[in-house]
């Protein structure tokens, strides 16, 4: 009995722990669409190279034509408020390593949508939560 009474207060301190340091609280299983697009204007002879991890290991990878995208769903975990997936981009010359979704960071900026893309361009990486309004969040270099 006091072993359960243990495992009890141990699972509700995480989860106070977890609210406390999240903006809003996270649901167990809840989902984040997220999307990285070619937004690029004219790059028809050399795609732009895309592999991308996850906390629970590869999601793969694609080279991307314009207006092409890679696509997964990020799914919070127990212990996924850290999680990070990462995706490293290349084109031409230029390589690009960078967090495309982070829950910390991103569960409140992808909205009540919980959409979160990226529209990769010429100049840098662009961050919108409805693919309508986009910001610059960092550049190639």
């Amino acid at each position: 009995m006091k072993k359960i009474l243990l495992s009890l207060i141990i699972i509700s301190s995480i989860i106070t722990l977890t609210s406390m340091l999240q903006p809003h609280t996270l649901s167990l299983g809840e989902e984040f669409d997220v999307r990285v697009i070619n937004s690029f204007r004219d790059n028809s002879s050399l795609p732009l190279v895309i592999w991308c991890t996850s906390p629970q290991g590869d999601l793969g990878g694609r080279a991307l034509q314009e207006g092409d995208d890679f696509r997964w769903t990020a799914r919070i975990e127990l212990w996924s408020w850290r999680a990070e997936y990462t995706c490293t981009i290349k084109w031409e010359l230029k390589r690009k390593r960078f967090e495309a979704f982070k829950v910390s960071r991103d569960s409140n900026r992808c909205g009540i949508t919980k959409q979160c893309s990226w529209s990769v361009r010429e100049d840098g990486f662009y961050f919108s939560s409805d693919e309508v309004y986009w910001t610059k969040d960092f550049s190639w270099l």
